[in-house]
């Protein structure tokens, strides 16, 4: 991939690339992946590892690029699937009040929004690598609504993942963790978070990986 960062001004954005699985509808119906979206994914990627996403010469690091890629064609792809009607996952605080109003949906929105600025470390964060890409609001609105929908099939369908209990959450406090020098209950959320993060990129990885054969990716005309 040959994706360079630029401070100038983009107002047309260039399709990267194409690709359709069975999932999606297959070669008639192929989904795309454009420039910016790629490259600010790419640096959501290097924030959460910690690292820069770009090296001295303005060049985007290959690994983020395909991790981005990879989270964006595997989330894509859980996100065209049927989830079958189950009982709501258990709130948690963290996730803000049990009120009946606010329905599951709404909620997986405002989890996934968190757990992306929990990989990034913060608003402010998160906000200057969409104004690096001249990434708006409503752009980043539509990754958070791709991985809440990733994130809520694989829970309902694969494996229960988004309500960890409190003895999950110590057993994780006890490992390594970014937390762990602090009191437990102080940051509970935080850390249920960074346990949230970590089930679901390692779902996303093992997803994707199961699934290569049947994702074709293409080149656009």
């Amino acid at each position: 991939m040959s994706v360079c960062a630029s401070t100038e001004a983009r107002p047309v954005d260039r399709l990267f690339l194409l690709f359709d699985s069975p999932e999606t509808g297959g070669p008639e119906k192929p989904l795309g992946i454009f420039e910016r979206e790629l490259a600010f994914e790419a640096r959501v990627e290097a924030l959460a590892a910690g690292e820069p996403a770009v090296d001295a010469r303005g060049r985007y690091s290959p690994r983020y690029l395909r991790a981005a890629l990879d989270r964006h064609i595997a989330t894509a792809l859980l996100a065209a699937l049927p989830i079958e009607s189950r009982a709501e996952t258990p709130v948690d605080p963290c996730d803000g009040p049990a009120d009946a109003k606010i329905d599951d949906t709404e909620r997986g929105l405002s989890v996934s929004r968190g757990l992306l600025l929990s990989r990034v470390g913060g608003a402010a964060k998160l906000g200057e690598a969409a104004a690096a890409e001249g990434i708006g609001e409503a752009e980043i609105a539509r990754l958070v609504r791709r991985e809440a929908r990733a994130a809520r099939y694989l829970d309902r369908m694969v494996t229960p993942m988004l309500a960890p209990t409190n003895l999950e959450l110590r057993e994780a406090y006890r490992a390594p963790n970014p937390y762990r020098k602090q009191p437990f209950d102080a940051v509970r959320c935080e850390l249920r978070r960074w346990v949230l993060a970590g089930r679901l990129g390692a779902a996303l990885g093992e997803f994707l990986q199961s699934s290569r054969g049947r994702v074709r990716v293409s080149s656009p005309r």
